[in-house]
């Protein structure tokens, strides 16, 4: 995915990935301030998402009759954006991020990418083990993130970079260490610094917590940058599907 998506930042144009989770329009509807608080206090990747209809596709999901394609935008395009511009990032592991007064804190279960065919916060989520309803009321609960590696050497383009992310919707650093320092106490190798990443999946995860069961996927496929809209949009977009 990170090879085949074609987003340009300069240009603001191509293809992202995207997570993609099938939901019942009227569930959605009535999660619809809790997911939007998601991406208001930055718990969600970016301010950006999308629809899709019964009918359509996201990669190689097709969204059923009855059903609603809610797609956001997935973390794992930083480093595709990354390497547009000769960064390397590694994607270490997956958690459940504990956040105090909307920090980071600390992270309390992880799952290593190396060490499974599922995405983690896919499992964190569906276990029903996250508190995005206790992070958007006070800023104190339990959010998916990742935690990534890239060379000290690019710490300031990386943070360059990270703004530019913001400007066009598709900011999710949440934390960025010191070349060879730990990160929320977790080391790092050599000549490499740790960043801090909120998870793609963030925003369906409230409607798991009110005990309705979603079939998400996460990197379900590439979807045209200018067919995502901000999040502010989706109470008035979501009313066609109703």
């Amino acid at each position: 995915m990170i090879y085949r998506m074609t987003f340009d930042l300069p240009m603001r144009s191509g293809t992202v990935v995207v997570n993609t989770s099938l939901v019942d329009p009227l569930q959605l509807h009535s999660c619809l301030d809790p997911v939007c608080r998601v991406f208001e206090k930055d718990f969600a990747m970016g301010k950006l998402m999308t629809l899709a209809g019964p009918g359509e596709t996201v990669g190689e999901l097709v969204v059923p009759a009855g059903k609603v394609g809610f797609c956001t935008v997935c973390s794992i395009t930083i480093n595709g954006v990354l390497l547009k511009h000769g960064i390397p990032m590694t994607s270490r592991f997956g958690g459940l991020l504990q956040v105090k007064d909307g920090k980071a804190h600390r992270f309390t279960e992880i799952i290593h990418y190396d060490g499974t065919s599922i995405d983690p916060l896919e499992v964190f989520i569906r276990s029903g083990m996250t508190d995005y309803h206790g992070a958007i009321r006070d800023g104190n609960g339990l959010i998916g993130a990742s935690f990534r590696e890239l060379p000290g050497e690019s710490r300031q383009r990386f943070i360059n970079i990270g703004q530019r992310l913001s400007e066009v919707g598709l900011g999710a650093i949440m934390e960025l260490g010191l070349p060879e320092q730990p990160l929320l106490d977790i080391p790092v190798a050599p000549g490499r610094m740790g960043a801090i990443i909120v998870g793609g999946l963030n925003p369906i995860a409230v409607l798991e917590e009110r005990e309705h069961r979603i079939f998400s996927r996460a990197l379900s496929g590439l979807v045209e940058y200018d067919r995502l809209f901000r999040f502010d949009e989706f109470p008035h977009r979501l009313q066609k599907y109703l």
